[in-house]
């Protein structure tokens, strides 16, 4: 019975003493924050005098509200913990610093104290107000690996250091002012995924050394003033799926092999530049992923390629301004089982088009555009096979049509609607102001 008395009290001392081991060992991790520094206070220092060359301007109107993150930047407090600031667990040097709308307005000095921080591997400044020009110094970051200087005002070339950040992966400059023509350095940033220059005023071609990011998933270039024939050397890039060229001043034919390679497309937009020929797209694989199609707004003419049919995952289609010369083949859009936004405005064409048709058929279709085309009598209550999903959005302009579209009665869902310049008589009907999304 002693002997037992004594086991019990031996297992209550040593379950006592390894509760106590853990108690203390778990007050040394949780009060880490007020009882051991991680940062480095010349990297503290740096963010302090980082933090006063900006004031605190306008929230973006892409952001939301909040208070900015360098409110918590407080000297004499470890910098790790801080908003947006993020640290090596061992090193305490800081390696990441995301001050994405953070508010901060001003003029980015070549002299910046951010440039005494080389320990980065990720920088996000976008969504401020920051203007100037991005200097040779970025390239000293050796250890980024994502750069994000999206929208705001930085203006002036990009910086060709850039292409000495051999580790970088994600490289976003798009909707600033930089100018120029693009570096061809970026061509040696062989980790790159994905590249977006969008909206900025960048001249020029798409350099050839762009050939070599055979990494590069995604490259957004639209909304600039980029110019020359299609880019060939990015064929030979098999893991690029999104591409985006529109809104530019591309000219001559698309190669036939677009479409062909590479094999894993997913978005292609070319709209909005001045292509031209026919459209000649070569053999596409019935595997094709392409889920978006942007071709409107160029110089192509002829017949719509009939190749298009096997694209069954393509989601949304844009042809427009295509000068057809002739009829159009309507059933090629019967295929079409995944689409839900098509654009075959303005095709020059002495089709008729049956909307009635187009809609049963594309039973998956939200958003159609016929503007600048004859369409048929659409005054039927409701068409015979309604889609699936509800129209959103439906743009008839130009199409001769005499009569409101009644079928439009039911479609609580649309949210734009433009019948102008038609031959409609009559008033508006009641029921048009019932439609509680549709945007007037």
């Amino acid at each position: 019975m002693q002997k037992e008395s004594w086991n019990s009290m031996s297992i209550i001392l040593v379950t006592l003493s390894f509760l106590f081991v853990f108690i203390f060992s778990s007050q040394d991790v949780f009060s880490a924050p007020s009882s051991r520094h991680l940062c480095l206070p010349e990297q503290r220092d740096a963010l302090i005098e980082f933090k006063n060359e900006f004031e605190i301007g306008q929230l973006n109107q892409f952001c939301d509200s909040g208070q900015p993150k360098t409110k918590s930047w407080v000297n004499n407090s470890d910098c790790c913990y801080w908003d947006g600031v993020m640290c090596d667990a061992k090193s305490g040097e800081v390696v990441e610093l995301d001050l994405n709308c953070s508010r901060l307005h001003g003029w980015f000095h070549s002299n910046s104290k951010l440039f005494r921080i080389q320990s980065l591997r990720s920088l996000d400044l976008s969504f401020n107000d920051l203007s100037g020009q991005i200097l040779w110094s970025i390239g000293n970051f050796s250890h980024l690996i994502t750069l994000d200087l999206s929208n705001n005002y930085f203006s002036g070339r990009i910086p060709s250091s850039i292409g000495n950040l051999s580790n970088l992966t994600n490289l976003r400059l798009h909707y600033n002012s930089f100018d120029g023509e693009i570096p061809s350095s970026l061509g040696n940033l062989s980790h790159l995924t994905s590249l977006d220059l969008g909206g900025n005023n960048l001249v020029g071609e798409i350099p050839s050394s762009f050939g070599s990011l055979n990494n590069l998933d995604v490259l957004e270039a639209s909304s600039n003033k980029l110019s020359g024939s299609f880019p060939l050397p990015l064929l030979n890039l098999t893991k690029l799926s999104v591409l985006s060229l529109s809104s530019n001043q591309f000219t001559g034919t698309l190669p036939s092999s677009l479409l062909t390679l590479p094999s894993n497309w997913e978005f292609l937009n070319l709209a909005n530049n001045q292509f031209n020929g026919t459209l000649e797209l070569g053999h596409i694989s019935s595997s094709s992923q392409l889920r978006g199609l942007f071709l409107g707004n160029n110089n192509f003419r002829g017949s719509i390629p009939i190749s298009l049919s096997i694209l069954v995952n393509l989601e949304t289609l844009h042809l427009s301004y295509l000068n057809t010369q002739g009829s159009v083949d309507l059933s090629i859009f019967s295929h079409l089982k995944s689409l839900e936004d098509l654009d075959i405005s303005h095709l020059n064409t002495t089709t008729t088009m049956d909307l009635n048709a187009i809609l049963s058929v594309n039973k998956r279709l939200v958003e159609l555009d016929l503007s600048g085309n004859h369409v048929s009598a659409i005054n039927k209550s409701s068409v015979s096979d309604p889609p699936s999903q509800s129209i959103t959005g439906l743009t008839l302009s130009g199409c001769g049509i005499t009569e409101f579209p009644e079928f439009l009665r039911t479609e609580h869902e649309m949210w734009f609607l433009d019948i102008s310049n038609n031959r409609i008589k009559g008033q508006v009907p009641g029921w048009l102001w019932t439609l509680p999304n549709l945007f007037l």
